[in-house]
């Protein structure tokens, strides 16, 4: 597919999600590189495991009442999460690209779902609250390698290592966590930035594996 015309059905499709909430206003052109590399290098299936990984977010993020994102992703959201995937995809690696999703796919269900235990476990700081930044609890854990393992049926469809990409997935989303330590410490480290490291060593995990 012409690269101008992926990226224009991807900023089209990035407006969409605008109206319907899945993105704040003013990220479609974010939403049209994340969306439009996968289209234009992968075809309708990589597209599709994007459309996929946002519907998946979307979904968790309005289950949690408390969420964040329930007004939808910013620019900034969008290029962290999707940005390294959608790289992955243009560069000819589908094992990095679906298991860069797949590890944000696994650290948004594990933030969501994991804030709905009582109580959770920092590496630095013990029992806390549920939802602090860089614990992690039973239900969130087990949301994080449900969200790996979701990716599998697309690893067979892209023709892309399962278990390189689920393994992937899981480590960059744990990965996430560690990475997270460090937004308690450093002023300048922001939770995009964490999201943007993660995303990419779950893919190079993929690649590792693969």
């Amino acid at each position: 597919m012409n690269p101008l015309l992926a990226l224009s059905i991807a900023f089209g499709i990035g407006l969409l999600a605008e109206r319907v909430g899945w993105l704040r206003p003013g990220a479609s052109w974010a939403a049209a590189l994340v969306g439009g590399l996968p289209l234009w290098a992968g075809g309708i299936p990589a597209a599709l495991a994007v459309l996929f990984f946002v519907a998946l977010g979307s979904l968790a993020s309005r289950l949690n009442h408390t969420s964040r994102d329930r007004a939808g992703r910013m620019a900034s959201q969008v290029l962290a999460n999707g940005l390294p995937a959608a790289v992955g995809i243009a560069l000819g690696a589908p094992a990095f690209f679906l298991a860069a999703l797949a590890a944000a796919a696994a650290d948004t269900l594990a933030t969501e779902l994991g804030s709905r235990s009582r109580w959770a476990w920092h590496p630095l700081k013990g029992c806390v609250e549920s939802g602090t930044n860089a614990a992690v609890s039973g239900l969130g854990t087990l949301a994080l390698l449900g969200g790996a393992l979701l990716f599998a049926p697309w690893a067979v469809w892209l023709e892309a290592p399962v278990v390189a990409v689920v393994v992937g997935g899981a480590a960059g989303a744990l990965a996430d966590t560690v990475l997270g330590l460090l937004e308690d410490r450093l002023a300048w480290w922001s939770n995009d930035l964490t999201n943007l490291l993660a995303t990419t060593l779950g893919g190079f995990f993929a690649v590792i594996l693969a």
